[in-house]
This record gives C-alpha cells, structure tokens and sequence, in this order.
C-alpha cells in the first residue's frame, strides 16, 4: 500500500504539478468551502438486521460511535420458514420487538418490514402464501389485526415506519402476479391508516431504482394515484453494484422527483433501506456511500449480506468477534470517524464525472475535514479544494495537510483507529488547493484535515 501524501512526499513538486495537469475531469472530485450545506446528520449511518435479540449483546459503545440512526428488520429468518404462514408469528414478534427496543434504546427509528413477519422473507420457497389471490385477503386481514393490537399493546406507534412488503420485484420475495401486489399494497394501506393513524408507511421497498421504462415503478405510482395510498415515505434499494449507472443516488434521486410530479403525487422523504453490494462494503466504497447520502439529503441503511443466525448479529457486517467479545473491522471505522469527526457544517462537494471517486467534507471550529472513498477503483484521481478564502486564508500560499488512513483485512479483521500518515505541506494558488489521490487498491480509503 502506498499511502498518498507520504507518496506525494518523496517526489519532486514539479512532478505533482505535471501529474495534476494531466487529470480529467472524470477523475477530479471538489469540495467549495464557500457553500454551506447545513449541519451533517450522518445521514448513511442505518443499518439493515444485523442486531442480536438479546438486548444490549453489542456493547452501547458500537452504536453510538458511529451515530446509528435507522435499524430496519421484521424477523427474517428468526427461525427460518417461520412467520404468520407457518405458524411461527410469535417468535418473530419477539425478535421484532427486540429489535425495536434497541432502536429505541439509540434514538433510532425502526422500520418493520411486514412481510418478514408474514414470512415472505426469502427461506419460504414454495410453500410461500401471498395475500389476494383471487382477491381473497381474510387470512391477512386477520395478519394485520393481530400486528395492529401487537403494535398497540408493546408502544409500537411512535420512532417506526411500516414497510408493507420488501423487494416485491423480486420473486424471491413476491412470487405471485405484479397486480395482485398492487391490491396488496393498496388494501394493506386502506387497513393500517384506518388502524394506526399518523403511523408512517413506507415503500415499495423495490429492489430496482425508479425508473419510467420499469412497469413495478409505473404500475406502483398509477395504483397509489388512483386509491390514493401513496406511502408516506419512499423507499427503495442500491445493491446492484458499480457498473449500473442506475444504481446511483446521482441518477435514481432525480428519477424519483421527476416520477412523482409527473404522477402529481407529493415529494415526501425518500430512503435507501438497502444500499451496497458485498463488493462496496469496504471503507472506500463506504465513504463513497456516505458522500452519495450527504449530498442527496437522503436517509440509507447498509445492506446487509450476513445469513442465518448471523444476520441477527454483527451490525450488518461493520463487526466481528472472537469468543463473545465484539471488535470493530476497518468499515466501523469510517463510520465512527464520519460520525464524531466531521462537525461542524457540510460544504457542497462533487464527485468524480466517471461516478468512481466522491467524498464528503465539513468545516469545523478552525478544521476542514474531508472524507473520500472510491467505487471499487484504483488508479490516481485528485481531491480540488475551492474558494480556500471563504475560511480567511490568503487566496495563495502552503497548507499542511493531515492524511489518515483507513485500512481493511474484510469483516472478520479487526482494525482500530485510522492510521495518521502525517502532514504534508502543499503550495496552492489561485483560491484552489488541489493533489492527487493514489488509489492503489480498491478497499483502503482516506481523509484528509487542515486547520484554518
């Protein structure tokens, strides 16, 4: 591994300055000081499943450190081929509530995801029962009233969203006609507003990103526009990967708000209840993430690729264990440094043209932080800082700049603090400071910090 500011350091600055002119801009990434984007609400800090049922396993410690705001889970697989359809409701009820308790425990809120519970959530095979057929809806009306006097009864109504089935696209999870989802969703709507007022819905929780040529997208806004049962806040996934230009906040959000007007259906908040491929779990991709949710003003939650008991367990794969005892792996790392770290005030950011580097900057009391990450990438991109005299600095001279290093050894490995590389003196003008990024292999990512 070749750090880049300690690279940076042992080579001469005319050859920085021949390397930088020879950039393009699908490889530079900015950050302008002059623009203030608000306060950071570590907006990619949720994560899916990935919490034990017995409570407080995962000492508190791992939670707060990285600003843990969103959990959403319903019992899959807790056991499997369990759920209202095999008879298994009440054991699922109790990992959801569980489950709950320590969202709520955080401040966090909890998103259930209702076809867990009925036991759609992937182990059902074909045994699998899916409400309506032949618009027959008794069994699960009789689903619903019990998930309804169960919400009631354990003070399930507040710090909640209700998530009324996941990845229908999918036949994995929905293995019956796309119209008798649409008459699923709306009667499931109908009878949870009636029951649960001013609880939100969330959804369709689609495994595909919203798009005018995807009929589960056109069909879904054509239903809620005609029974007028649009949910309260939209949801959809992120886990196809870096090669779909689709499967990107930069295309996927506008997509979203064009959709919506379009249907004249109202633009309400819009979450990730799934984002990042096994291949983007790793402190670059992570931080590329972070830096996507930042600038979307969007809410995500980690994808989580763990099976079994272990999808339980583990925070969605941010940690691991020897015996009984917890230790954080080098993505918990990004996480904790974005959360306690960067604060202060965000500034407005771009990334990359070719959508492989990114990254997430705040101004804090006399400190710059700024965070990238790169989409399972290597090669040589570089971080342009702008507008350096909006912080009071002369709009030409030397900056010292931090370097720390955020390694990984995969889940399983156990990583502490990032490395702190040292600083490097860089010479700017012209009110921009820029160098290059050395991407050598595709896991291990940066941050950089100055004071001002």
């Amino acid at each position: 591994m070749i750090a880049p500011l300690l690279f940076l350091a042992g080579i001469a600055a005319a050859a920085v300055v021949d390397l930088e002119s020879r950039q393009t801009a699908a490889q530079i990434t900015t950050v302008d000081l002059a623009v203030n984007w608000g306060a950071p609400i570590r907006r990619a800090s949720g994560i899916l499943y990935g919490v034990p049922n017995t409570k407080n396993q995962i000492p508190s410690t791992f939670y707060t450190s990285i600003g843990f705001n969103y959990l959403s889970a319903g019992g899959a697989q807790f056991p499997a081929a369990t759920g209202w359809i095999f008879g298994g409701y009440t054991s699922r009820f109790q990992n959801v509530l569980s489950n709950f308790q320590t969202a709520r425990q955080f401040n966090a809120q909890f998103i259930l995801k209702m076809s867990d519970l009925w036991g759609t959530d992937g182990t059902q095979g074909s045994n699998g029962v899916y409400p309506g057929a032949n618009n027959d809806f008794v069994e699960y009306d009789a689903y619903l009233t019990q998930l309804v006097k169960d919400l009631k009864a354990n003070g399930m109504t507040t710090n909640i969203k209700l998530l009324i089935w996941n990845e229908p696209d999918l036949s994995l999870f929905w293995a019956a006609p796309q119209a008798q989802y649409f008459a699923t969703w709306s009667h499931a709507v109908k009878f949870l507003r009636a029951n649960l007022p001013g609880v939100p819905i969330a959804g369709p929780a689609m495994s595909q990103a919203p798009s005018t040529s995807n009929t589960w997208w056109t069909g879904f806004l054509t239903r809620v526009k005609a029974d007028n049962t649009a949910p309260d806040v939209y949801t959809w996934h992120h886990e196809a990967g870096s090669t779909d230009i689709n499967n990107d906040l930069q295309t996927s959000q506008p997509a979203m708000v064009n959709m919506l007007n379009s249907f004249g259906l109202a633009i309400g908040e819009f979450v990730i209840d799934e984002y990042g491929n096994p291949s983007e779990q790793t402190p670059s991709g992570s931080a590329w993430w972070i830096a996507r949710f930042e600038r979307f003003n969007m809410s995500g939650l980690r994808g989580n690729w763990l099976s079994g008991a272990n999808l339980q367990d583990f925070m969605a794969g941010l940690l691991w264990k020897s015996g009984s005892t917890y230790f954080a792996n080098g993505e918990w790392q990004v996480y904790k440094y974005y959360a306690g770290s960067m604060t202060g005030f965000r500034v407005a950011t771009t990334g990359s043209t070719d959508r492989l580097m990114d990254n997430f900057a705040v101004v804090g009391t006399n400190i710059v932080r700024i965070l990238v990450g790169g989409r399972v990438v290597t090669g040589t991109y570089s971080l342009q800082i702008k507008n350096l005299s909006a912080l009071g600095l002369p709009t030409a001279g030397t900056i010292s700049v931090r370097t720390r290093q955020f390694s990984f050894a995969g889940t399983t490995g156990q990583e502490g603090d990032p490395t702190d590389l040292g600083l490097v003196a860089h010479t700017y003008t012209g009110n921009v400071l820029s160098f290059p990024i050395f991407q050598t292999d595709s896991a291990t990512t940066w941050a950089f910090e100055f004071g001002f």
